[in-house]
C-alpha cells in the first residue's frame, strides 16, 4: 500500500511568518495587517503569477498605506520568513512515513528565502507554489491540483494549514486537514 501524503503549509507552519508590519515599516497592528494581506487582490494577483513585481509593489504598497521613505520593494525583501528549528530533522522523520507536499499562497521572494535555508526540501516528493501553479488557497482548484497530482482519494492526503479557511475548504473536499501553528502543532498531529 502506497504511503499517505502529508501535505504541508508553509508560512505559520513549517516557517515563522516574522513580524511584517515592523519589517516593512507599516503603521497598523499585526492584527490589522493580516486581514488586509490575506484579501488584498494586488497579493492574490502577485502570489499566482498574475502581476509582475513592480506592479505588485506599487500596488500593495498604496492597500497598506505605507509612507515610509525607502522604496516598499526594499522594504518588502527585509520581511524574511524563517524556518522553525527542527525543520530538516522533522521532514526528515516524516519522509519514510508519508509522501511529502508542500502546498502554499507564496511568492518568489519568500520562497527563495526558505529554500536558502535548507537543503530538507529536496525529501519533498512535490511542491506546489501558487506563484508557480497559478491556484490559490482556499480555491478548491488548489486541493484539487493536488489531488490530481498525487492521483490519490482525498482520505490518503493528511493536510496541516495555520488557516481555518484553507482548513476548511480542503475538509469540503474529503480531505483530512487540520488546524495548526508551528512545527510543535504539526509533529502533534503526525503521529509515526
Amino acid at each position: 500500500m502506497s504511503k499517505p501524503v502529508l501535505l504541508l503549509d508553509l508560512g505559520g507552519v513549517l516557517a515563522d511568518l516574522g513580524d511584517p508590519v515592523s519589517a516593512v515599516g507599516l503603521d497598523m497592528s499585526t492584527a490589522e495587517f493580516w486581514p488586509l494581506w490575506v484579501n488584498s487582490p494586488s497579493v492574490r494577483a502577485f502570489e499566482t503569477g498574475r502581476m509582475p513585481a513592480g506592479e505588485f509593489f506599487t500596488r500593495v504598497a498604496e492597500e497598506l498605506a505605507y509612507k515610509g521613505d525607502e522604496p516598499f520593494e526594499q522594504r518588502f525583501h527585509a520581511w524574511q520568513l524563517r524556518l522553525f528549528d527542527g525543520f530538516d530533522e522533522f521532514i526528515g522523520r516524516a519522509a519514510t512515513h508519508y509522501r511529502i507536499a508542500l502546498l502554499s499562497n507564496t511568492n518568489e521572494v519568500h520562497w527563495n528565502q526558505v529554500t536558502a535555508a535548507s537543503d530538507a526540501f529536496g525529501l519533498f516528493e512535490r511542491v506546489f507554489l501558487s506563484f508557480e501553479t497559478g491556484y490559490f488557497k482556499p480555491d478548491d482548484e488548489a486541493f484539487k491540483h493536488v489531488l490530481e497530482s498525487f492521483d490519490v482519494p482525498p482520505g490518503q492526503v493528511h493536510f496541516l494549514d495555520d488557516s481555518q479557511r484553507n482548513v476548511d475548504a480542503a475538509r469540503a473536499l474529503g480531505i483530512d486537514a487540520h488546524c495548526v501553528s508551528g512545527l510543535d502543532g504539526v509533529s502533534r498531529q503526525v503521529s509515526h
